[in-house]
């Protein structure tokens, strides 16, 4: 049996967000083709359990979870100015976890190693690992970016996003130098890494399954599902709220909105009423979306490709993002997808989407045949079996 380690900055099962569904993914790629799969999964928590939990998630997954307190500390970030390592990245790192990632290592020859986004390569070089051992950096974004485009669109933290974006710039720079290969999700992010890493850089998309039996519709719904500890998301709900919400409120009441994500901040829970759902975590997001009309996802800051729009699409949904938020995709505007980046143009699309179920049905289906285009399983194994045998 050949073995395969994964080091994520979170858990892939269950999947409760788009980082975790794209981990998923690549899980069920590769035990397609005969690896058996160890992921140490390191998850934010309020909570920071002194052991680790371990599942079987099939005969070829173990999942081992680590559970870690990431809250803001200024003594470690005091620290961050005067050393070459990302503050946001070094939260990852114990050395517990580093000690029972490098006993897995010692007890078996894994073939690749797996370092899902920039900030697990923290352990990078804290580890001995055998030249057997390929290892792969999985770019989910290029992360400097995001806070890039958070501090455009700050003023009170300006300077604080711009550091971060710095220090995670310079991991991004130097850390692929000491690996073989680099993943990533969006041909717009290869482009970034080939022009620094033109040899180790590849696109290997997500693959979604658009195999769905329809279901029945709560009409007049509109949703949107994210992990509400990323800052973009909150960036986007806030506009959301603030701008478009008192719009559908007084324009259009029958539209009846739901949020949900994980990590969801206390105070969007007074934005609650008859026809603004507002809830924290998802058990079955699958289901939480399915019985909604149209998905939108406003977003202004970002990198990578927005797995949650592609799997909203694989689901036959008509999206609604920005520019922003649909980067890396290729879509067509008023085909497979609505883009709207003003509070007017957000709101009108919802309005036209509501009201034109035969417009809506006809995106949501081209936005399935996209996905089945370019987000098919064949095609992402004929791309994994260039690189991994």
């Amino acid at each position: 049996m050949k073995h395969i380690l994964i080091i994520s900055n979170k858990a892939a099962f269950p999947s409760s967000d788009g980082g975790a569904i794209a981990i998923k993914s690549l899980c069920e790629n590769l035990i397609s083709k005969n690896y058996q799969l160890d992921i140490v999964a390191i998850n934010k928590s309020r909570k920071q359990l002194k052991k680790p939990i371990e599942t079987k998630i099939n005969k070829k997954i173990t999942q081992i979870v680590f559970m870690k307190r990431m809250n803001f500390n200024i003594v470690e970030f005091s620290k961050s100015l005067f050393t070459n390592t990302s503050y946001q990245a070094s939260r990852f790192y114990s050395e517990e976890i580093r000690f029972f990632i490098q006993s897995l290592i010692d007890q078996k020859k894994y073939k690749y190693i797996i370092f899902e986004s920039i900030f697990t390569t923290v352990y990078l070089q804290k580890l001995k690992i055998s030249n057997v051992s390929k290892l792969i950096l999985r770019a989910h974004n290029v992360e400097h970016r995001i806070w890039q485009d958070l501090a455009k669109n700050s003023v009170m933290k300006k300077i604080f996003f711009l550091f971060m974006s710095s220090q995670i710039k310079s991991m991004e720079t130097t850390m692929p130098k000491h690996i073989d290969y680099i993943f990533t999700l969006s041909t717009l992010d290869q482009k970034y890494f080939s022009s620094i890493f033109p040899e180790k850089t590849y696109n290997i998309p997500v693959t979604f399954n658009t195999d769905y039996t329809p279901s029945e519709k709560i009409k007049n719904t509109i949703v949107h599902l994210g992990a509400m500890n990323w800052m973009p998301n909150i960036e986007g709900i806030n506009w959301f709220i603030n701008e478009v919400l008192p719009r559908i409120k007084k324009i259009s009441p029958t539209i009846k909105t739901h949020i949900a994500g994980k990590g969801m901040p206390e105070k969007y829970f007074n934005y609650n009423d008859e026809n603004t759902v507002i809830e924290g975590k998802i058990d079955n997001a699958k289901n939480y979306i399915l019985n909604k009309e149209i998905m939108f996802v406003p977003l202004f800051s970002g990198s990578g490709i927005r797995i949650k729009i592609l799997e909203g699409m694989s689901f036959g949904m008509p999206v609604i993002s920005t520019s922003k938020g649909a980067e890396g995709i290729p879509y067509s505007h008023l085909e497979n997808i609505i883009i709207a980046n003003t509070t007017t143009e957000f709101f009108n699309a919802i309005s036209l989407l509501i009201e034109n179920k035969k417009l809506a049905k006809k995106i949501g289906k081209n936005g399935q045949l996209l996905i089945k285009k370019y987000f098919s399983k064949k095609f992402v194994i004929n791309q994994l079996n260039n690189i991994i045998d």
